[in-house]
């Protein structure tokens, strides 16, 4: 949307020529709508006019109606310009650029419930700094350990612009490119996954408008008292725009779509058949259960098969197991399993691998990435996708740096359902040196099973 186009969508729902003078003994009440609206717009990003008047009128005994609160506000508008008119909502200052991030944050809203505080609580919220107990514990945690441990103190404004970014609703992987901005480097894994242990929690804790003001731990309990969520919930998916059979390849291979990564796709060969992919998510999703159960991560039972998941909850999950993979064994004595799922369990706790992967190309049979071994030499490993091919998953230009714990399934090497992307591109220099260091590995063989 163009500056030209934002202005005149400002001006038709806020036009100046409607600003009326407050009427006699109404300025009280004026400035009591003017910091329900802030409060609002600070903890929701956008709502609609007639939900902000049922609230105050839940709220107040001084009653108010729609009609009123365009008139009261209007002059506001246009004079500290904190929030604008728009349709039938009000919405934050930063929409007035390009007011389709409002139409576009309904949309994520859509079927959620809000999180509505008590009214000495709520307009707290006007302030644009307020934050609640534990969000702001939970990000003070974070920046005490970043200031102890590291030297730069660079990455305290990371830690700002992390935070900025969750509260519009970015999802915690713009961490990584974050990180590959300012250049962090973390002297072990150890600290590094204290570090990201650490922003998971704050990220967790941090009201955000697409939640309508609930930080996503919130969401959880929320949506069990509401009871008819339901499919709202965000599944655990990836979106992909569609790629015609003729255009370019994602992967950057050159070649078109259809001679290179959907071939691969329609093969089938890069990824689990039908059979053990239920295989998989049967023992994948009974292992999140018993650690959920366990250590009381969510606030839900899961389900063989289920995938009213989000992705924060996966994370969560998967990061207390691998914290604690002798779980994977209190699991096996704690159930009447087959002798196959022990199996591939045990090779769960034994073999996995957790870290950082650069995926280099995609062939038939599996993604080839360049990992280290335990004796921290690179190699090379083919990955399958387990539902669908990773090419199919990720659709970007090779290489790609990657997070995930790859697996044993049997004969092959899998992920573990969660991969995460870093949002950062390679140069020449950079793609020059991984391909030295997949010639290199390749002289020893591409891994496919790590028993």
């Amino acid at each position: 949307m163009t500056e030209k186009q934002a202005r005149k969508i400002f001006e038709k729902y806020n036009p100046i020529n409607k600003v009326m003078r407050c009427p006699r003994g109404r300025a009280p009440f004026r400035t009591l709508l003017d910091a329900y609206a802030k409060a609002a717009v600070n903890l929701y990003g956008v709502i609609q006019v007639d939900e902000l008047v049922e609230i105050i009128n839940c709220q107040n005994e001084e009653q108010t109606s729609k009609d009123e609160v365009f008139m009261l506000l209007l002059p506001l508008v246009h004079k500290s310009k904190w929030y604008c008119f728009y349709k039938n909502y009000i919405v934050h200052y930063i929409m007035f650029d390009d007011f389709e991030l409002a139409d576009d944050l309904l949309e994520e809203q859509s079927g959620k419930p809000r999180f509505i505080p008590k009214k000495k609580e709520l307009l707290k919220f006007a302030d644009e700094y307020h934050e609640s107990d534990t969000q702001l514990l939970s990000w003070r945690e974070l920046l005490d350990f970043v200031i102890e441990e590291f030297e730069d103190r660079s990455i305290i404004f990371l830690c700002i612009k992390l935070k900025e970014a969750i509260e519009l609703g970015f999802g915690p992987q713009i961490i990584l490119g974050l990180l590959s901005e300012y250049d962090i480097d973390f002297y072990d894994e150890n600290q590094m996954q204290k570090f990201l242990n650490l922003v998971m929690e704050a990220c967790n804790n941090t009201k955000i408008w697409a939640n309508k003001g609930y930080a996503p731990i919130e969401l959880d309990d929320a949506c069990g008292k509401e009871g008819d969520f339901g499919d709202s919930i965000p599944k655990i998916r990836h979106k992909n725009k569609k790629i015609g059979q003729n255009e370019s390849c994602p992967c950057g291979s050159g070649k078109k779509y259809k001679k290179c990564c959907k071939k691969i796709m329609d093969e089938k060969a890069a990824q689990l058949s039908q059979s053990e992919c239920e295989l998989f998510y049967e023992i994948w999703m009974g292992l999140m259960d018993f650690v959920n159960k366990k250590k009381r991560v969510i606030g839900t039972d899961i389900q063989p098969f289920s995938d009213y998941l989000t992705e924060e909850q996966t994370f969560q999950l998967r990061e207390v197991l691998w914290e604690n993979p002798e779980l994977i064994g209190d699991y096996i004595e704690s159930c009447n399993l087959t002798k196959e799922k022990i199996d591939i369990l045990e090779s769960w706790r034994d073999y996995h691998i957790q870290g950082g992967f650069i995926l280099m190309e995609y062939v038939a049979e599996y993604a080839i990435a360049i990992g280290s071994d335990k004796q921290n030499e690179d190699v090379l490993y083919g990955i399958k996708g387990i539902s669908r091919p990773l090419s199919e998953i990720l659709r970007r230009e090779l290489p790609i740096q990657v997070l995930t714990v790859i697996l044993p399934f049997k004969d092959k090497v899998i992920y573990d359902s969660f991969l995460s992307p870093m949002e950062i591109s390679f140069g020449a220099g950079a793609k020059r040196a991984f391909r030295e260091m997949y010639e290199k590995a390749l002289k020893k063989g591409i891994v496919t099973k790590l028993t």
